[in-house]
């Protein structure tokens, strides 16, 4: 299956076969794979959570309004990120030259001061990887869902993380048992794409 396959196939689905699992081999190659997602300045703000125990994924049901598929799905992933993960700046290019590692952590030192930007970039990163890791699920025949609805403050609590990570979304993955919904309807291409300028 070639990316354009992948993404014409990939659908939200929220029924799961309860009797299948992903082999931990099978796990951390789609998180190995997510993981070459591209983030600003290589800083890879994203923090994954695999969650594959029972009682953790049924207390992120409760956190999530009881949505059924995240107690199916033998894996939930939690996408978290850092904003402030570039502070660190050295370490995302410590197999560069000396002087392009210098270069870059100025750089990103003098971008990054501002909060906003900081929380921002950590969430378009994170939801980089998401698609990115369902793209690979959907192409090693796994189906998925993203979420955002659920209790941010609830799944930070249950996931034990850190007070300044940012819950991005939340990712099924499993087999399916029922198909996805018809599409609801696309906007027309005409109308969401301009060219050279949106006036």
């Amino acid at each position: 299956m070639n990316v354009s396959e992948a993404l014409l196939k990939r659908r939200s689905i929220k029924a799961y076969d309860t009797e299948v699992t992903l082999s931990e081999d099978e796990i951390r190659t789609l998180l190995a794979l997510a993981l070459e997602t591209p983030s600003s300045f290589n800083i890879q703000h994203w923090r994954l959570c695999a969650i594959t125990d029972a009682e953790v994924r049924n207390q992120i049901c409760e956190a999530a309004w009881n949505q059924v598929h995240l107690r199916e799905a033998p894996l939930v992933v939690a996408i978290a990120a850092d904003p402030r993960a570039w502070e660190d700046a050295e370490r995302y290019w410590r197999n560069s030259p000396p002087d392009v590692q210098a270069k870059m952590a100025s750089m990103i030192r003098q971008f990054y001061q501002d909060e906003s930007l900081q929380r921002d970039e950590a969430i378009r990163s994170g939801s980089l990887l998401g698609m990115s890791l369902m793209l690979a699920a959907t192409e090693r025949g796994w189906d998925t869902c993203p979420m955002i609805g659920f209790d941010p403050d609830k799944v930070k609590k249950i996931l034990s993380m850190p007070e300044n990570w940012v819950p991005v979304m939340l990712v099924t993955v499993g087999k399916g048992v029922k198909p996805a919904r018809p599409k609801s309807g696309q906007m027309p291409y005409e109308e969401v794409v301009f060219r050279n300028s949106y006036a």
